[in-house]
């Protein structure tokens, strides 16, 4: 044998033992070739509606413990306070208006932004729906197409002269694109009325969210010129939308997106580092892109990541041979590490609610933190926005709690069965349940209120 027949032979023989073993004592060998790239997920999947938020068997476990009494106290007490929130009441009025306004409204046609009654009816819409869900009764199925039968008939965009719309576009396409989701499940929808609406949330909402993740409002803006919290609730409409009208393309798009995607919404770029708990009880904690910006939004991108989790999770239960689907398990549970850092910056001791005075669990010089550079030296054309970020935002809006926790902590703890890695949100959901509070205090007069859906207490909650 010559040497070039030895080397050969060598090489092949290498290569056999690392692609036949591919573990050694140092872990699992990375065979990855350079430039290789993830290929794109590109599955077609199974629509069992409803299948957003919730699915039937979430609706039906819920229901039998209300209707039996076996309910936990808090969940009996947050369905109370659905029913009597003023969204939910049967003589609501809702007011569909022909353009959703949010922003600068210079060349709208509008003196000033409307978006408050596309925020309070889609609200509305969805808390009907929940109701009819549980409860049975047609009223509330009436209510909530009722109004979105009149928005589909009336709205026809939503504009700005600046980019606030898109924000529009997100929270209250999802919030309407799931109150459709389940309602589509009621008999008495008319057809006709139904595809008008599906047509209508494809058309004005969908559209924008796509154009917003792809294009991020044009080439004067770097891919992530735009908090997480901005891709994130137009991922979820355009999550929502598509499954509402079981679409795989735009489907597919958000899976892909949220791997992998160019902006912030990205679980890649949304997270900034992961750290050991610096309060020593053995969990991970991982900062958020907004963690550095203030509290109020870097709350928001946790609910509403909870939020596209939880829609793509209750997807991925029926199409489980595409695991990218389940979000909440990306990247080694980044989802509920983001969480518990947030948790644990916005949690007091002892037995104070949220918002009590009291001492903190921990000053904000003893929270690890990788220093975050934002739109520094990026292809943004403006180059004065930018900011840098050493240190988590220790601001006014610290321990003010969004809904949202009751997702990741009964996600992680009892749907999947984890036995650690969630000790904040146990503590902040503890703390905060029934989370949506009692009578219209879920809702507040600021649209902040309404850029998750809430009552995760009622339909997440397994003591």
């Amino acid at each position: 044998m010559n040497k070039f027949s030895i080397i050969i032979t060598g090489v092949v023989l290498l290569f056999a033992v690392l692609t036949s073993c591919q573990e050694n004592e140092h872990g699992t060998v990375d065979l990855t070739m350079p430039g290789d790239v993830e290929k794109p997920v590109e599955a077609q999947y199974t629509y069992n509606h409803p299948s957003a938020m919730f699915n039937q068997a979430d609706f039906d476990r819920v229901k039998a413990m209300l209707d039996d009494g076996t309910a936990p106290q808090a969940v009996k007490d947050e369905f109370q306070n659905l029913k009597n929130s003023t969204f939910a009441a049967p003589g609501y009025v809702h007011t569909p208006q022909t353009k959703i306004v949010r922003g600068d409204a210079t060349g709208t046609g509008f003196p000033g932004e409307n978006y408050g009654y596309a925020m309070r009816d889609a609200a509305a819409a969805y808390q009907k729906a929940l109701l009819w869900k549980l409860s049975g009764d047609a009223q509330y199925a009436e209510g909530s197409i009722k109004i979105m039968n009149d928005w589909a008939a009336t709205c026809t965009e939503i504009a700005s002269n600046d980019a606030n719309h898109m924000l529009a576009a997100g929270c209250q396409g999802y919030t309407f694109a799931n109150a459709a989701e389940i309602m589509q499940t009621y008999d008495g929808w008319n057809a006709n009325d139904l595809a008008t609406v599906k047509s209508w949330l494809v058309r004005v909402f969908a559209s924008k969210n796509k154009d917003f993740l792809t294009n991020h409002q044009g080439t004067n803006n770097c891919a992530l010129h735009y908090w997480s919290n901005w891709d994130l609730v137009n991922m979820c409409s355009y999550l929502a939308i598509g499954i509402l009208t079981e679409n795989d393309d735009m489907v597919n798009y958000i899976v892909n997106y949220f791997h992998n995607g160019v902006g912030n919404g990205c679980i890649k770029n949304m997270i900034q580092g992961t750290f050991a708990d610096p309060l020593n009880t053995g969990v991970f904690i991982s900062q958020n892109q907004e963690s550095g910006r203030d509290q109020g939004h870097a709350s928001m991108s946790v609910a509403v990541a909870a939020n596209l989790c939880q829609m793509a999770y209750t997807l991925y239960q029926n199409n489980q041979s595409v695991s990218k689907l389940d979000f909440f398990a990306a990247n080694d549970n980044a989802i509920m590490k983001m969480g518990e850092y947030t948790a644990l910056f916005n949690l007091r001791n002892g037995n104070d609610n949220a918002n009590a005075t009291g001492s903190w669990l921990i000053t904000a010089t003893k929270m690890p933190f990788n220093e975050y550079k934002y739109c520094i030296g990026c292809s943004c054309r403006d180059q004065n926005h930018g900011a840098t970020h050493t240190s988590v935002a220790d601001d006014a809006g610290r321990g003010s709690v969004r809904p949202g926790w009751e997702i990741l902590y009964n996600h992680y703890a009892k749907v999947k069965g984890l036995s650690s890695g969630f000790h904040y949100s146990k503590q902040i959901s503890d703390k905060i349940r029934p989370e949506g509070g009692s009578g219209d205090n879920r809702y507040g007069p600021n649209s902040g209120a309404f850029d998750q859906l809430g009552w995760g207490t009622l339909m997440m909650y397994r003591p």
